[in-house]
């Protein structure tokens, strides 16, 4: 009986270690991203935070086109996992965001092109630039 009860105990700690360490690694979203060699908040808490964040990676006067909620993914196809290999080469990552609510804010900036910025959780979580029938998809750091 001492030894389940020992094996009870042993286990709910193994399981609360797991969920503290999933919980620290979901929290370990970085609040800054290196753009043109300088560090750049992600942190945002309106439309001016985009345009601003947008006009340090060299795209000025941007028209938001529109903006509407979206829910990132639990589960991945092969495209989104291509998608967070984007962003993850310009200091983005999606994976802490999988099955969240997210907000895309699409934007033209040039004949033809549009930037898609996704947040959630009041930061930058992804963005990317694309021709307007989406193909073509670019980092917008670079």
């Amino acid at each position: 009986m001492k030894h389940k009860k020992t094996v009870l105990i042993s286990l709910v700690c193994l399981v609360i270690a797991a969920a503290a360490g999933f919980l620290a690694l979901r929290s370990a979203v970085p609040d800054t991203i290196m753009i043109r060699g300088e560090r750049y908040s992600t942190k945002v808490r309106n439309q001016a935070d985009i345009e601003a964040f947008l006009a340090a990676c060299g795209y000025d006067s941007p028209e938001l086109l529109f903006e509407h909620e979206i829910t990132i993914p639990k589960h991945w196809n092969e495209t989104y996992t291509s998608y967070d290999e984007l962003q993850r080469s310009q200091g983005f990552d999606l994976l802490p965001y999988k099955g969240k609510a997210a907000q895309e804010h699409v934007y033209f900036v040039s004949e033809g092109r549009n930037i898609t910025v996704l947040t959630s959780g009041g930061r930058i979580v992804a963005a990317h630039i694309c021709d307007c029938d989406g193909s073509e998809m670019k980092l917008i750091i670079g």
